[in-house]
């Protein structure tokens, strides 16, 4: 399981399905925001494994992304 939190830039919809476009440390990728009826732009979400499964909003505290290469 990876998470990670990223910033909604572009909210579109393709083949009938909700997609958003997420900028997480500086790289953009498309998700899909099915899971999230109320996301727009400029929300800070939550990534599982590419999916996007909940938003943080205003106030509530954000831990920074981060990989390490030592997996212990």
């Amino acid at each position: 399981m990876n998470l990670v939190y990223g910033e909604i830039v572009e909210v579109l919809v393709e083949d009938d399905m909700r997609m958003g476009r997420i900028r997480v440390s500086g790289a953009v990728k498309k998700v899909p925001l099915d899971l999230l009826t109320d996301a727009e732009c400029g929300d800070t979400v939550l990534l599982c494994d590419g999916v996007a499964i909940s938003t943080v909003r205003p106030g509530e505290s954000v831990e920074k992304n981060d990989v390490s290469s030592d997996p212990r």
